[in-house]
């Protein structure tokens, strides 16, 4: 038995550098391949659509949220500053051909226009002329107001004046067959497309000033699609300083786009996942090395931390495609939970060592800090049956980096760490000093009870008192900057509202035709009585083709109408054989109605493309309006009208918000009870389980009483602060409520869970200082909750004690 001793601890131990090789091989492996597939694969975007509620059930949600998505989104406007008018013509021509010869423009360039497309006369010509007497009225009523002698007295007047005018070339074209200029009023009808703030200079659109240039640029790429669109705007940038340096730098460049908000809100975030990731882990490292002593402990939690953050981008990436930049952010704050596992082993490791080694240190609180990770991981669980994507996916990239986290901590620790690692002067006297605080709270219960209770009072004070906020736009902070930038383009170009719009809904774009035109009539009379100012729309240039055939009949059946019109010319000296084609026109067979595809497929296309949208089983057409002053009128008005939706983004989304918070607060009970059930499932007894779980739940409680008291409006991402309170919190009660009766194992679970508190704290707290309101919801909710958790867990504990480990 002597002789063979020595053989079998050598055996044990090859065996145990065996293990511990494939553990560590295995786990490399692993973690590489993921790394690997997350630098390929790799898509951040800030799509603010995905904090909208999927909205299956409103349509009006739905329609909200498929316009955020649609062309409307894509489209940018570029307004290029010159000296004078000749400087912007030329200005604007060679920024046409710069952008078109810079790679990374041209690639996603959907559509460019800097002016009216060339062959839009022939294009004109060639779509209305045949079917000009479809559009001599507004409809078929119409016909007779616009045929009275006195109608066509003014007709022909007006058409002596124009003729005698220098630009006359296309109206000699038009008049033999069109004496009452149908062609040339749709003519100016489509000019005005654009907006009221444009003008024409030598073919190129040029504001009311003079001054400045106007580009309309739509891209392929969904605007917030940043790996795509962060490349375009660099060579939108680096088109224009080229054009500018050959203008001696006398140009300035002004832009507006939803891309542009994207980009710069992405660049804001990956600043603040930097600030927050780089302090973070100096902090960590910086605590290590004060309480520890042990740089190589700083690099295996870092490792563990990493291996986490892997996992999860992975599991994003994977389920989703992309990772929203508030996820990588809401990752960088996580940070400060992962090191929780790490820091209760070590702390175990070196204050209460198991004498077998590291590994059997673990396997004795490992049933504390699985329960731990377990109550997180449900607490996230939970929000994957949000109706918020973006909510699902911050559930699955904290589920999956917790459990990494975890999973890190078991298999790597052990066996990177030294077999035995003594306390450190600093660990013992903190660990003796929370010690001596909890003994004094043990003597002095009263004093102890006045913690819970105080924030009870907050909370019952507070919470009645709590605002919400449902205004969605406002999670991703807008750079005051693109704001004012944003606002001073479209006073010059697009007076008209951005986030209020009639749509006509059809099943296909004929459908959608007849819908608007019954639209243009009601904001018609929305105009005349004083409940809007002005409208754009498409309903003149375009109407039905029941429309359309119904004004043609009516004129070719007025079989005066030939003979009053000769009268009407004649009266004003014009030679009535010249109009001939006109009387002929009278007396031939109606062509078919233009519809929407032949303008699409012409070069009018760039003028109306902005009034159609593709919408899930339909059609779109927009009416875009300019100083509502009466919405509700308004939306009496169309109600009438089926398929006429008034939208209003703003309210939509507020409105929904409203509805889906009450979804959101079930989703947040169902987690707290979800952990309690794990909790009680562990221990089978009352007081322990109370002991785990009351301190995340009374901090959630106090933390909104406190925003209560102070005015600080929620929004649906406090609630997932909340959530996150309640599962991380349990964490320090639950290492309470497993640590043994031992002097030794308590100080290190004392000492642990005041490592774990201050790191959670330092994480998400970061987060607070950030501009963006999401990430500022986040941190500053969080930091609040668990600094009160780690104040309310060992108290409870004390007043209500529990059975330990080694009673259980």
């Amino acid at each position: 038995m002597t002789a063979d001793a020595p053989r079998t601890g050598g055996r044990d131990e090859r065996d145990g550098r065996a293990r511990r090789t494939l553990t560590l091989g295995l786990s490399a492996v692993v973690i590489l391949a993921l790394a690997a597939f997350v630098v390929a694969r790799l898509h951040v975007t800030t799509d603010i659509a995905q904090f909208l509620p999927a909205g299956e059930a409103d349509p009006d949600l739905l329609l909200s949220r498929q316009l955020v998505s649609s062309e409307l989104s894509r489209t940018m406007i570029l307004l290029v500053g010159a000296p004078d008018t000749a400087g912007a013509v030329a200005a604007s021509r060679e920024l046409e051909a710069a952008l078109h010869a810079t790679p990374a423009v041209e690639a996603e360039l959907a559509s460019l226009d800097a002016g009216p497309p060339q062959g839009i006369e022939e294009a004109l010509w060639s779509l209305y002329e045949p079917r000009r007497l479809a559009f001599l009225a507004h409809d078929a009523s119409g016909v007779a107001a616009a045929t009275t002698p006195d109608a066509l007295r003014d007709a022909a007047q007006r058409l002596k004046r124009r003729l005698a005018l220098p630009l006359s070339s296309l109206l000699t074209r038009v008049a033999p067959g069109d004496p009452l200029l149908v062609i040339p009023g749709l003519f100016e009808r489509l000019a005005a497309l654009r907006g009221e703030g444009l003008q024409l200079a030598a073919g190129r659109f040029i504001t009311a000033d003079g001054r400045h240039a106007v580009l309309f640029l739509a891209t392929r790429a969904d605007s917030f699609d940043n790996a795509r669109q962060a490349p375009f705007l660099d060579g939108v940038r680096a088109a224009f300083e080229r054009v500018n340096a050959a203008h001696g730098g006398a140009l300035q460049l002004s832009q507006t786009g939803a891309n542009r908000f994207a980009v710069r809100s992405e660049q804001s975030i990956r600043a603040d996942i930097q600030r927050v990731s780089t302090w973070s882990v100096i902090a960590v490292v910086a605590l290590f090395l004060w309480l520890f002593r042990s740089l190589r402990l700083g690099v295996v939690t870092l490792l563990v931390l990493g291996a986490g953050f892997v996992v999860a981008t992975a599991a994003c990436l994977a389920l989703f495609g992309s990772v929203h930049a508030l996820t990588l952010a809401f990752g960088s704050g996580l940070i400060g939970v992962s090191v929780d596992y790490t820091i209760h082993f070590y702390c175990h490791h070196t204050l209460a060592p198991d004498p077998r080694g590291a590994r059997a240190t673990l396997r004795g609180i490992w049933p504390g800090l699985a329960l731990g990770a377990a109550t997180t991981v449900v607490g996230f669980v939970a929000l994957v049956a949000s109706s918020f994507p973006a909510l699902r996916e911050l559930a699955v990239f904290g589920a999956f980096g917790i459990a990494a986290a975890l999973a890190g901590t078991t298999l790597l620790l052990p066996e990177l760490l030294p077999a035995v690692a003594p306390a450190t002067v600093a660990s013992r006297r903190v660990a003796a000093a929370i010690g001596r605080g909890a003994a004094a709270l043990h003597r002095r219960r009263r004093l102890a009870c006045a913690l819970p209770l105080l924030v009870l009072a907050i909370g019952v004070a507070g919470v009645p008192r709590v605002r919400w906020y449902d205004d969605f736009a406002d999670l991703n902070r807008l750079d005051p900057a693109l704001v004012a930038e944003d606002a001073a383009i479209r006073e010059q170009v697009a007076r008209f509202e951005q986030r209020r719009m009639v749509v006509a809904v059809g099943a296909d774009a004929e459908a959608a035709l007849a819908v608007n035109e019954r639209i243009a009539d009601v904001l018609a009379e929305a105009q005349r009585a004083g409940e809007l100012g002005g409208s754009r729309q498409i309903a003149e240039l375009l109407p039905s083709a029941a429309r359309q055939r119904a004004v043609d009949a009516a004129v070719r059946s007025d079989a005066t109408l030939w003979p009053r019109v000769r009268d009407a010319l004649v009266a004003e000296g014009f030679v009535p054989e010249a109009f001939e084609p006109f009387r002929d026109a009278l007396a031939g067979s109606a062509p078919e109605p233009l519809n929407a595809a032949d303008l699409q497929a012409s070069p009018l296309a760039a003028l109306v493309r902005p009034f159609f949208v593709t919408l899930d089983g339909g059609t779109g057409v927009l009416s875009f309006l300019q100083d509502l002053h009466d919405a509700p009128a308004l939306e009496r008005r169309l109600a009438v009208v089926p398929g006429a939706r008034l939208v209003n983004m703003g309210a939509t989304f507020a409105r929904a918000y409203g509805a889906y918070r009450s979804r959101m607060l079930e989703l947040l009970l169902v987690g707290v009870l979800a952990v309690i059930a794990l909790v009680a499932l562990r221990h089978r007894a009352v007081r322990p389980t109370v002991s785990a779980c009351l301190p995340g739940l009374l901090a959630a409680f106090g933390t909104v009483g406190a925003f209560g008291l102070l005015g600080i409006e929620l929004n649906v991402l406090t609630l997932v602060a909340l959530l996150m309170i309640v599962s991380m919190g349990d964490d320090y009660g639950v290492f309470l409520a497993e640590a043994g009766a031992r002097p030794a194992e308590l100080e290190a679970t004392h000492l642990g869970v005041f490592f774990a508190g201050a790191t959670t704290i330092l994480g998400f707290g970061l987060l607070a200082f950030s501009d963006n309101p999401a990430l500022f919801s986040i941190g500053a909710t969080t930091a609040i909750g668990v600094s009160l958790c780690l104040l309310l867990a060992p108290t409870l504990h004390l007043l209500i004690g529990g059975r330990g480990k080694d009673d259980a």
